[in-house]
Formats: C-alpha cells, structure tokens, sequence
C-alpha cells in the first residue's frame, strides 16, 4: 500500500507497532507489518500511537522541534511568528519549526489576574480558561481571592485565570438608590391600625468600609428603615398620621439619619407614598368626608342668598329715594319684555311708549 506524505506533513513510521522513526515528505510504501500516521507541520506533534517522549527520542527530531514544559498550576501561550496560535494547559508540548518561529509565553495561575496579555488576545483565550469581569458606570466592586478581598476595582473590564485560586466578586453601586417599604403594618397612638408605604433614596458613601462591617448593606438598611418607621408613626394618631404626611417625611428622614450614621451611607429624603386604612375607617373617613363637604355647600349658599337678599335691599332703597333711576329700571324692564313677545296689541291714539307707562303706572296703583 502506498503513504504519500505531502510537504505540510511528517510522518511516524511504525514497525510491528513500534515507533522506529520519522519520515519527511516523499511516496512510501507499508504493510501489515509497517504503518504510517501522519502528523500537521502546522499543528502540535500528537500521537494516537505514542506518547511525545518517545517521538522525540527518535533521532532527528529534537533538532526539528521547539518544546516546551507547562507546570501544573500554569497556563502557557503559544505565538507562531508573533502571532497569538494557542493556549497550552500543562504537560509536554512540542512544535515542527517547519511551521514558522515559535514563541511560549508561561503565566502562574496563582496570581489569578490576567495582565500583561492585549486584549485582544486575552479575549481570543477563550471561556474555558479566563472568566471576565465588567464593572459599569457609577459602580465598585470587591474581588475576593480565595474568600480574602484582595482588589477594589473601579469600572472596566477585567480578566482572570480559571482552575486557579477561587476568584469571587461583590459589587456596590455608587449612584443614588431608591428604597421601597411597602404595606408596612403600623398601630397609631390611638390603636388604628393601617398600613403604610413608604420610600426613601440614599447611596453609598465607603464602599470598603461597608464590605469589611456588614458585605451587603441591603437588607440591615430595609430593617433600619422599618424600625424608623415604626418610631415615627407610632406616636401619631390617625389624624396626625393623615394631616401631616409632608411634616412626617422630615421627621422621618431625621431618624433615619440617626439611625444610619455608622453604616458608611446616606439618607437623601424620604417620605410616605400612601396610607391605606381598613375597610371600616375608610368608609368611615368618607362619610364624615361628605358630611363636611355638605356642611360647606350649605354655608356657601345660604351666603349667597344673604348676599343677594342685601343687594335687592339697596337697590329698593336707591330706587325710592331716586324717580330718575326707578324710571330707568321701568324702561329696564319694558326692553325685557318686549324681547320675550311676539305680539303686542295697542290703541293708535296713543304712542306705544305712553300706553306701557299707562300700563305700569296702573300696575302701581292696584
């Protein structure tokens, strides 16, 4: 059987499945008793028939070879002519030189972050050797090493080894957050009880300090929250609790303050966004509601009557004390009329005029 071995290839010639040498580019011949495998120039020299010692052991072959030795605990680079070709876990790696100029590059995985490295090149590793880590904008993060914070980052992007040292991170945000406590049950002085919800912006002032007292300052600044809350309204009746939401978010915000003093944050504002009443008060709080807003109308139109009642008194006093002004009013009066009929009926004896005088003048005597 002929092997044609072209000129991107080596050959490993096998006697009896022993490897005995290496063959270059050319025809060969095999048999039962002598086989070929063919190898990349290109690629890395591996064998399903032997193990990279014995290859190169065969003579020749070191000489045409660049090797190089990754330790457990490293992570190599391979550059073929300056140019990124791979990444080499550890063990025995061995290259044709046929292929171009070889480069290794060797990184401990025991310093996790990968630096040193273009970015480019980092990002063509791959997932199954670097984790990446991107910190947006207004935001910090703590990167623990082995459960140990190590670094405080700022934004960005950044790289680190895999199968190393366990690389673990926490984030903060740096901007001003919101708060929301909703449908907290609170029982006024007068022992109503209602519920309230509330909300409040803050943000964080030491990060750092934040992570080394209590990691995550989420949930003991909700609880915090809950106790000011509890403070504040406790000692408020009903009505005070409705009629003074604005001032009660001022007084809220004071607690707050006192109450978070030592959490490295701070208290913007806060204030109560609803207060929901059981179903009885409620329908209570509306008639008296009602009730009022009918006391109001009343009293509004009873002014009003008294009001016009007065003015039809002065006007009546004016027109007794004055015969120009009452005839005004009459002629007033006679214009009014005459829009609102059809027909008027009258003697040609007279003017129209003299006959609707006559007219008032005899409704005055009766």
């Amino acid at each position: 059987m002929k092997v044609i071995i072209n000129d991107n290839q080596k050959g490993l010639l096998f006697k009896n499945g022993v490897l005995t040498s290496f063959l270059k580019a050319g025809k060969y011949r095999t048999s039962k008793t002598k086989t070929i495998e063919l190898i990349a120039v290109d690629e890395e020299i591996k064998s399903e028939k032997a193990v990279l010692a014995k290859i190169l052991d065969i003579p020749g072959v070191r000489e045409s070879v660049s090797e190089v030795t990754v330790k457990d605990g490293e992570i190599g680079l391979h550059y073929l002519d300056g140019i990124f070709a791979g990444v080499l876990a550890a063990g025995r790696h061995a290259f044709w030189n046929e292929a171009g100029s070889h480069e290794f590059k060797i990184y401990n995985t025991a310093e996790p972050r990968v630096s040193d490295i273009p970015m480019q090149v980092t990002k063509q590793i791959g997932g199954d050797y670097v984790e990446s880590l991107t910190i947006g904008a207004n935001k910090r993060g703590i990167v623990y090493y082995n459960g140990k914070p190590t670094e405080y980052l700022s934004e960005g992007t950044y790289y680190y080894w895999k199968g190393g040292v366990s690389v673990t991170y926490r984030p903060y945000d740096m901007s001003v957050q919101e708060l929301r406590i909703n449908n907290q049950e609170i029982l006024t002085k007068d022992k109503v009880g209602v519920r309230v919800n509330f909300a409040l912006n803050w943000k964080i002032m030491d990060y750092k300090k934040i992570a080394e007292e209590y990691g995550s300052i989420d949930d003991t600044l909700y609880t915090a929250a809950q106790l000011a809350l509890r403070d504040c309204l406790g000692g408020k009746t009903m009505d005070e609790l409705l009629s003074e939401r604005e001032n009660l978010g001022n007084e809220m915000l004071e607690i707050l303050k006192n109450r978070t003093e030592k959490m490295h944050i701070e208290v913007i504002s806060a204030g109560i966004r609803d207060v929901i009443l059981p179903g009885e008060i409620s329908t209570i709080m509306n008639s008296v509601l009602a009730a009022e807003k009918r006391a109001q109308a009343n009293v509004i139109t009873r002014r009003e009557e008294v009001a016009s009642t007065r003015s039809l008194l002065n006007t009546a006093k004016l027109m007794d004390e004055n015969a120009t002004l009452r005839r005004l009013k009459e002629l007033e009066y006679i214009e009014r009329i005459c829009e609102n009929v059809g027909e008027i009926t009258v003697d040609a004896r007279s003017s129209l005029l003299t006959q609707l005088s006559g007219i008032l003048d005899s409704g005055k005597d009766d």
